[in-house]
């Protein structure tokens, strides 16, 4: 099965036509709020939604009236960069329990079904209507259906809000889900689509249930619309659209050209220009067949512009290189009036430019990371949907954007990992090339732990100590930094890795962060070192805690490994280390590398022996009694819960008696 995966949408209202109506409806069906704060729950698999099909059920068996529906909101996404199939129906509910699947309970309505298509866009709603209404008599119990076709690059699923509403369902078979299901049984409870029939109750006729702007539907008797950057822009082409009448022709660019709005913000004030004319193209970076860039200092505020040619399918993008010689917390902060890009790149075009990180907000857009010594491009563009962006628009091209870069000694997540008389690792290639796996939920990563085992017995160090200085291992995260620990283990039984607690003895934690980068090979020193016993099976975990606002896993390949790769996520139902060769990912294992010296300084540890005099007996129960409770780190926490409990209690017990 692939992981259920919560996630952040867009859709394009343009994606299907709405049909403009003669009269205005007077009935809408909900069962909640239409509001979108939220994205839905799709099957995914390597971060690629699958096909996903989702239902809502609509209770009519105490209403009197029926009801012709002309229209149907709901909320959609698609955060590719290409159009995904879809299809939505009505069906009729024939037990009027939760639905099941269609030839089960469900019968499709006759001329319900609408084919179109999801375009790559934000959270929103989208809208389809009906040339003829569909009925829905009273008495009846309903359910509205869409089909949602696999992504070829992105997410795709239905957007909504926490509620309180009626419940969700989702069936896929890519997640072994063949009926529906609520989103409440599979650890979703507050996540409900949004959506509402809209129709009318005096006739069969259809209705005007619009919701959008005024600026894409023709009003020959009046001039201008409701969106003043929209306004502005069609009337740059067509002055009459704003002097006599607003007709199809200006709500054809409308429609064309408005895809994005503008909103307030205050520029700070500049120390510098930049220096390409708007409707230029100079500093254009990567982006240009001869790659060109602006400088920019830490401290400097440049002042810019940015434009975009919807006809000539162009977008101004500006490029600004710097170089640093030592880590260094870079920010890069952009105000503008309209949505952009505020990116920290590579600078290297010929292997490819990579995004390094992005930011985020309308007003400011502030992106912060913590950089290696290298030379890199602070990026900004304009972000307009493929809407039109003239230079004509002083108020909305023009931006101001400054750089700050503050050296440090280390960027957190990299020690300094100096190399040992033995480096060991499962993996039989140290390149990461291949993204991890993890539970999500809204599009941010809730907590996941990862794990694999090193048999030392096998290894170079077979036959003695092992003294861990270092752990190095691969990681991505595509939001701001994440709180995470690197726990090294004993597995007691030597086989899979069941649980901490279960199988597995805790010898050390380190706490970390995770590094906002597509792929990055960090770090973490233990001082002192962790001795491990000879010949053990040596087990090492990454624990990421929920992130804020991005997706943080592991990031490995798809190369040889003496270990699978485990997943332990409660959230998605995954209670103990899972391999991710039965979850349906067989290539794709977590990159680890350890550096150690062979032999111990000290005695082998004894682990429940805290007063050290070589016996686990009453005085070391009273110093586990004394630690009860919250204890992050402590020798009691056997489990590595950051408390000391019955299950640490339990496992000190087995370890009664003289060391070994």
């Amino acid at each position: 099965m692939k992981i259920l995966t919560a996630i952040t949408l867009g859709l394009s209202a343009a994606a299907i036509d709405t049909e403009v109506r003669a009269q205005d409806c007077d009935a809408v069906l909900n069962t909640g709020s239409i509001e979108i704060t939220q994205g839905g729950v799709s099957c995914a698999a390597a971060g690629i939604t699958t096909i996903n099909i989702f239902a809502k059920s609509y209770d009519r068996t105490g209403e009197t009236d029926d009801l012709y529906v002309s229209c149907i909101d709901f909320g959609a996404g698609n955060t590719g960069t290409t159009s995904v199939p879809i299809e939505i129906a009505i069906y009729t509910d024939t037990d009027g329990g939760d639905p099941q699947a269609p030839g089960v309970d469900m019968v499709e309505i006759p001329g319900s079904r609408i084919v179109g298509e999801l375009a790559p866009g934000p959270d929103g709603l989208l809208q389809v209507s009906y040339g003829t209404p569909v009925l829905l008599a009273a008495g009846g119990v309903y359910v509205v259906e869409l089909f949602i076709a696999a992504s070829a690059d992105g997410f795709c699923s239905i957007s909504g809000n926490t509620g309180p509403d009626a419940q969700t369902f989702i069936r896929t078979d890519d997640c072994g889900l063949s009926t529906y299901v609520s989103y409440a049984s599979i650890g979703f409870p507050d996540n409900f689509w949004a959506q509402q029939l809209v129709g009318s109750t005096n006739g069969d006729q259809p209705c005007d249930c619009y919701t959008g702007s005024d600026c894409a539907i023709p009003r020959p008797d009046e001039v201008g619309c409701d969106d003043p950057l929209c306004e502005s822009v069609v009337c740059l082409i067509d002055p009459v659209c704003c002097t006599d009448s607003w007709d199809e022709t200006c709500a054809a660019y409308a429609d064309t050209l408005c895809n994005f709005t503008g909103f307030e913000c205050d520029l700070p004030t500049s120390t510098i220009a930049e220096a390409e004319p708007c409707g230029s193209d100079t500093n254009g970076g990567c982006n240009m067949d001869i790659p060109a860039f602006e400088s920019i200092a830490s401290g400097d505020v440049v002042a810019g512009t940015c434009h975009v040619d919807a006809t000539a399918d162009f977008r101004d993008t500006d490029w600004y290189q710097f170089t640093i010689d030592q880590p260094s917390n870079v920010t890069w902060t952009v105000n503008s009036r309209v949505p952009v890009d505020a990116l920290i790149v590579t600078t290297d075009c010929v292997a490819g430019a990579q995004v390094v990180s992005s930011g985020s907000g309308e007003c400011p857009a502030i992106n912060q990371i913590c950089l290696q010594p290298g030379t890199y491009a602070a990026f900004v563009a304009p972000d307009t949907g493929g809407g039109n962006l003239p230079c004509e628009l002083t108020d909305f091209t023009a931006y101001t954007a400054e750089l700050l870069v503050e050296p440090l000694e280390n960027c957190p997540g990299f020690d300094v990992c100096e190399p040992g008389e033995a480096s060991l690792s499962p993996n039989s290639s140290q390149k990461l090339d291949t993204a991890g796996i993890a539970c999500q939920a809204d599009g941010v990563t809730v907590e996941n732990t990862y794990a694999v085992s090193i048999d030392l017995a096998a290894s170079d160090v077979s036959g003695t100590d092992f003294n861990v200085s270092c752990v190095n291992f691969g990681c991505e995260n595509s939001g701001s930094p994440v709180q995470a620990s690197i726990q090294l283990w004993i597995d007691l039984d030597g086989g899979a890795p069941t649980s901490p607690g279960t199988d597995l003895e805790l010898l050390g934690t380190r706490d970390t962060v995770i590094t906002t980068g597509p792929s990055n090979f960090q770090s973490v020193s233990f001082e002192p070192p962790i001795c491990v016993p000879a010949d053990s099976t040596l087990v090492v975990t990454m624990a990421i805690e929920p992130s804020n606002d991005g997706y943080a896993s592991y990031h490995g390949n798809a190369q040889p490994t003496t270990s699978p790769t485990w997943i332990l996520t409660a959230p998605c139902g995954i209670n103990t280390f899972t391999d991710l060769v039965d979850i349906g990912f067989p290539d794709n294992n977590w990159v680890v590398r350890i550096e150690g010296d062979a032999g111990c300084e000290d005695d082998p540890p004894c682990p429940g022996d805290f007063d050290g005099d070589g016996v686990v007996d009453g005085t070391d129960l009273g110093l586990l009694i004394g630690d009860w409770g919250p204890c992050k780190g402590c020798d009691a926490d056997f489990n590595g819960d950051g408390e000391v409990r019955a299950a640490d209690l339990g496992l000190f017990l087995s370890l009664w008696g003289p060391c070994p």
